[in-house]
């Protein structure tokens, strides 16, 4: 019995190395990862950055902020005078306040007036 069972032991590790060897040549299950963007202190992310601020400017209901503004000036200007790095700090608090700003805006509440954008949940009365 003690035969049989090494027997079939190593029977089983061959087939488990077979498989293992084989495993590359089969098509991959999982899908590859999606291609990662690298964000470095480029030239062409200043330029990235500087769009996706502009973009948010574009699709706010209101002015930007003055800071926003400010801000976005300032990191295209040192973006192009290849101060990249203190170029892209600017524009990405300039990306936040924006979406901070744009955020606020949609989901503000007029306390005195008419104007609630805030939905109200289906238990709750106006």
């Amino acid at each position: 019995m003690n035969s049989v069972a090494r027997f079939v032991g190593l029977g089983g590790m061959l087939l488990a190395l077979v498989l293992a060897g084989a495993l590359p040549l089969l098509p991959s299950v999982v899908p590859p990862p999606e291609a990662q963007r690298v964000t470095s202190d480029t030239p062409e992310y200043c330029l990235h950055l500087l769009d996706q601020v502009s973009e948010l400017v574009r699709a706010a209901t209101s002015p930007p902020p003055a800071e926003v503004t400010s801000l976005s000036a300032d990191g295209q200007h040192m973006c192009e005078r290849g101060l990249t790095r203190a170029g892209i700090l600017r524009l990405r608090h300039a990306m936040v306040l924006m979406t901070r700003h744009t955020y606020q805006q949609q989901y503000s509440v007029s306390v005195g007036g008419t104007a609630n954008t805030v939905a109200h949940g289906p238990l709750s009365t106006p």
